[in-house]
């Protein structure tokens, strides 16, 4: 059975390689909004050089990784097991002789690499080339980054799942997903970085799942996660990835009880 999933994480993988302008067009929107955000971020620190420990480097860091991770971890705009429930096609699926939710994990797996490789990289290229962000120079902040990244792409997978599932309930749910994208984008740190909240709602923040889909991931690459406080961010990433996963499959098995098959 692995060895189907592999399959299909492999075949989404190659699915993705057909569309190679579009990940171009979207490389450059990424690179566009990146520079956008970064010339926001200088104007704004010549007002106060250093911000909750981050200085200009450390945001424009933070914000070309957000826009490069974007894509891999991918919190929002994914309505494609919606749109397999609203035309029946997820019949298909359920019909399959394999866990329903390890398939649309596994093919989520695979376009998370190609993005990866080809979205991500690429983008935090060009922010080393216009902004000179550079890298980490130490080597446990990659072996960490390599911890958290998986473990925040796997999360996000078990949260696009999850608001698309609410299309077994309610015919027109892509308001829903919209919702559920915004306010994914805002406790991601996509609009404005999660350091330079207030006090009191970075502390909230801290405590969704959210956190751990790009800011922490972000934070643990830049080192300014490290020590006791780095073990104990990786264990409340991978306690929401775990209570996310369970309550896709208990909604999942509850759901698929109300799918009616019509015809022969």
């Amino acid at each position: 059975m692995l060895r189907f999933y592999f399959a299909v994480g492999w075949t989404a993988f190659q699915r993705q390689l057909v569309y190679r302008w579009a990940n171009f067009a979207g490389l450059i929107t990424n690179i566009f909004f990146g520079s956008i955000f970064s010339y926001v971020i200088i104007a704004l620190y010549h007002a106060r050089p250093v911000v909750n420990g981050y200085d200009v480097l450390d945001s424009l860091r933070y914000t070309w990784l957000v826009q490069a991770l974007i894509m891999v971890v991918l919190p929002f705009g994914w309505y494609d097991l919606m749109q397999t429930i609203r035309s029946g096609e997820v019949v298909s699926d359920l019909s399959k002789p394999c866990d329903f939710y390890w398939y649309w994990f596994s093919r989520e797996v695979g376009r998370n690499l190609y993005y990866l490789l080809f979205r991500a990289i690429p983008i935090y290229i060009a922010g080393m080339l216009l902004f000179g962000i550079g890298l980490p120079n130490q080597w446990h902040y990659w072996l960490a980054f390599v911890l958290s990244l998986p473990l925040g792409s796997m999360l996000g997978i078990a949260y696009r799942f999850l608001y698309n599932m609410v299309a077994f309930w309610i015919l027109e749910a892509r308001a829903i997903a919209l919702l559920a994208g915004v306010v994914a984008l805002f406790f991601t740190g996509s609009y404005v970085p999660l350091p330079l909240f207030p006090d009191w709602l970075r502390l909230i923040a801290n405590w969704l799942p959210f956190n751990g889909l790009l800011s922490l991931p972000a934070e643990v690459f830049m080192g300014k996660v490290a020590g006791n406080a780095l073990w104990f961010e990786l264990a409340r990433q991978g306690c929401w990835l775990v209570l996310l996963t369970l309550g896709v499959r208990t909604l999942s098995s509850i759901a698929t009880r109300r799918v009616i098959a019509q015809g022969g």
